[in-house]
């Protein structure tokens, strides 16, 4: 992950993005909270799934609230035009 990425993340609060992570998940999320603090070595993101191509993870966990990705675990991000977003179900 690329100090853009963190950038995309942040500047993509209440938005969705597309990520790509180390298991191969490819998934677009709406970003509810980017964690990057160096102090206390939290770098996280807070996110709702909107889709991804490991649905039965988050079918398996639907009564959360949100899900969190360490920043380790995330290859790159890339901000999804509105358009292309469909509705979470």
């Amino acid at each position: 992950m690329t100090k853009s990425d963190i950038q995309c993340l942040k500047d993509n609060v209440d938005k969705s993005v597309e990520i790509m992570t180390i298991d191969d998940e490819c998934l677009i999320a709406k970003v509810l909270i980017v964690t990057h603090n160096d102090e206390y070595d939290e770098h996280d993101v807070l996110y709702e799934v909107v889709s991804s191509n490991k649905m039965d993870f988050y079918l398996n966990h639907k009564d959360a609230g949100g899900f969190v990705l360490d920043f380790d675990r995330i290859i790159s991000v890339k901000p999804v035009p509105h358009s292309e977003v469909a509705p979470s179900t």
